[in-house]
């Protein structure tokens, strides 16, 4: 059993993930809880990475180590600069592209916060920091131990950095799939490329880390921000803007990142580490 886990460790991450994400969110689709517990099934779906990991560390004695991941945790002032950019980068992105969309004349107005935040005027500078802080102990730590904590490294060792983050990525939206039709949004081309384009900013915040988690997790909880709180155009056109400006700062990231030889350099330096 345990040479079975460890050799297919990662089919088993993604198949035990999506199944256990899946199993509590088509619930949702169907209807099958009230909506006042909807927050049950919403939240068991959403901690099936880390679930999967505990799981995969039992059975296979360890060698699935999520101790050593969660252990890549790390905060000081040798890490401020990375967590600063992926806290602000994307969030920032969104309302460059509002601002864009509205020069560009794809909408009627500069709308840059949701109704109901766009009222709370200068209480905002309190509000989302609380809001920001806490949540990193939800979806950043169910899910980014799982996407870039476990899977990511590996599959780009196996296949390199840009085939490693599509496959990534890919699942990633794929496996937020099942819960966006329980909310009414259905999958669209541009909502893969956006996606996609989100997952690969956060793998190279990461590695550009030297694979610092709770980059990956602040890139991640910084998503809660913006989607919260910052107006997004249903306009067509207004999104083709705001994902071309994600694949921008992505193919900026990744210049840096080739200047650097990651991650190939971080695999050396942890061989160099064992």
């Amino acid at each position: 059993m345990k040479e079975f886990i460890v050799k297919h460790q990662l089919a088993l991450f993604f198949a035990l993930t999506l199944t256990i994400g899946w199993f509590w969110w088509a619930q949702m689709v169907l209807n099958l809880w009230p909506q006042e517990y909807i927050i049950v099934p919403s939240s068991l779906g959403g901690f099936s990475p880390i679930l999967t990991l505990v799981i995969l560390q039992k059975l296979s004695a360890k060698e699935v180590d999520l101790d050593s991941i969660v252990e890549t945790i790390r905060v000081g002032k040798s890490h401020a600069l990375w967590l600063v950019i992926s806290a602000f980068l994307l969030p920032i992105v969104f309302l460059l592209g509002n601002i864009l969309t509205y020069v560009l004349g794809f909408e009627n107005q500069l709308i840059l916060l949701n109704q109901g935040p766009d009222e709370l005027g200068w209480a905002l500078l309190a509000i989302v920091p609380i809001t920001f802080f806490p949540g990193l102990i939800t979806s950043p730590l169910f899910e980014e131990p799982g996407w870039r904590g476990f899977a990511l490294p590996k599959l780009q060792s196996m296949f390199g950095r840009e085939i490693g983050s599509l496959l990534v990525g890919s699942f990633w939206w794929l496996w937020h799939q099942m819960s966006n039709i329980s909310f009414g949004l259905y999958p669209s081309v541009l909502g893969y490329l956006s996606m996609l384009g989100q997952s690969f900013a956060i793998d190279s915040m990461f590695n550009l880390s030297r694979r610092n988690l709770l980059v990956a997790m602040f890139a991640h909880q910084s998503l809660f921000i913006t989607f919260t709180y910052l107006y997004r155009s249903t306009n067509d056109l207004s999104i083709m803007v705001v994902v071309t400006l994600i694949w921008i700062f992505v193919a900026l990231l990744r210049y840096r990142e080739r200047k650097l030889g990651l991650p190939q350099s971080l695999v050396s330096h942890e061989l160099k580490q064992e």
